[in-house]
């Protein structure tokens, strides 16, 4: 059973150090607010998604530079697809209502995710895999369409059932968790079956993280068991891991548990 309180592994402490030396490389700026937010994703913002890509290529016994450099990819994607997010609810589009600042300002989020986003996918273009690159700007474009969905949902509070929420947190919050898993086995070559369940492992690593994080707006569409219903997703991606054939299985555990 995963757990969620184990410190990272040693691998996965070295393992990030690099994707911080990619993400600094390729965001090196003498420009003052770009190196704010390259500290922010360094030190300031949490990394599961990175983790996880990682942990699957050690799973998946592949080695190389490949893994860190799509792990900054996912992140950088994550960061700025955050940043847009948090111009959405300092204007008003919480799920509350409430207006609190932008992090780096209106403009400076804006600008800085932009940024951050167009850097993701000149480090997914060095990878020279246009199956990659498909399936990222593919779940960018359902992140987007989900984030569009939930401001429709919260101006109808008629439509707020819990399976709206399932489903749109699936497409905002769960679906970089499977696209990064999905782009790891497509760079290691894995079978159609293989790639298949490691993207579904994904997607249920990213909806439990989803109803952990975000129980309180869950209740506010009648989820009152955003735990349970976590645990549950964290069993159906043991039950992928149990399933399949891996070099470190163990490497996807720990950062489920992490």
């Amino acid at each position: 059973m995963f757990q969620h309180s184990a410190p990272s592994p040693t691998w996965l402490q070295h393992d990030m150090e690099r994707v911080d030396a990619i993400i600094r490389a390729h965001m090196n700026n003498d420009v003052a607010l770009i190196r704010q937010v390259v500290e922010f994703i360094l030190h300031g913002a949490e990394r599961r998604r990175p983790a996880l890509v990682l942990a699957t290529a050690r799973a998946l016994g592949h080695g190389g530079e490949r893994p860190h450099a799509l792990a900054a990819a996912v992140e950088l994607i994550h960061i700025s697809l955050a940043l847009h997010d948090d111009v959405t609810e300092a204007s008003g589009g919480a799920a509350d209502g409430a207006h609190e600042a932008a992090l780096f300002g209106n403009a400076g989020n804006i600008l800085l995710g932009d940024l951050l986003y167009t850097s993701a996918f000149r480090m997914i273009v060095d990878l020279d895999d246009m199956e990659v690159m498909r399936v990222l700007s593919d779940a960018t474009n359902v992140i987007a369409e989900g984030e569009v969905a939930y401001r429709e949902v919260l101006a109808a509070p008629a439509s707020r059932t819990p399976e709206a929420w399932l489903d749109i947190a699936r497409r905002r919050r769960a679906k970089l968790f499977e696209a990064g898993v999905e782009c790891m086995a497509i760079l290691h070559g894995t079978d159609a079956a293989t790639r298949s369940a490691l993207a579904r492992f994904g997607l249920h690593v990213g909806s439990a993280h989803a109803l952990r994080g975000e129980a309180e707006d869950a209740a506010r569409f009648g989820i009152a068991d955003a735990p349970a219903r976590a645990q549950a997703e964290i069993e159906a991606a043991q039950a992928v891991v149990d399933g399949l054939a891996l070099a470190d299985a163990a490497a996807l555990v720990a950062v489920v548990e992490g």
